[in-house]
């Protein structure tokens, strides 16, 4: 019996684009975001975060035309792994309903989650 509980309370997208963490001392970071949901990110990184601090975060999107950046996220990171760390949203994200429609990135669903890629 599998005794793994889901903690998640909103869709989690798959999704590759760029993020930029800004720290309060002014600090850039930038990342690339593995999967995106409106309470939160998985985001790979170099860069060793502490746990407990906040960023503001920009995300990235980058089309063949134009590009869209949603900005004035504020999270802590809650998780830090070698290659990547885990972020809270203070708030839900708004505009996650735009990752839906973004359709020229649009590719399928696997394992019950939608799936994104820049390919």
């Amino acid at each position: 019996m599998n005794s793994f509980t889901e903690k998640r309370d909103t869709t989690r997208l798959i999704i590759e684009t760029e993020v930029i963490l800004l720290s309060q001392k002014q600090e850039k970071i930038i990342g690339k975001i593995l999967n995106l949901s409106a309470s939160g990110a998985l985001i790979a990184i170099e860069e060793d975060l502490t746990i407990g601090r906040k960023y503001d975060v920009s995300i990235k999107l980058q089309g063949d035309t134009s590009n869209l950046f949603i900005e004035n996220l504020v999270a802590t990171v809650v998780r830090n792994e070698p290659c990547c760390v885990a972020v809270k949203f203070s708030d839900p994200m708004e505009w996650l309903t735009i990752f839906y429609i973004y359709k020229q990135k649009l590719k399928v669903f696997k394992n019950g989650q939608l799936i994104i890629t820049d390919e």
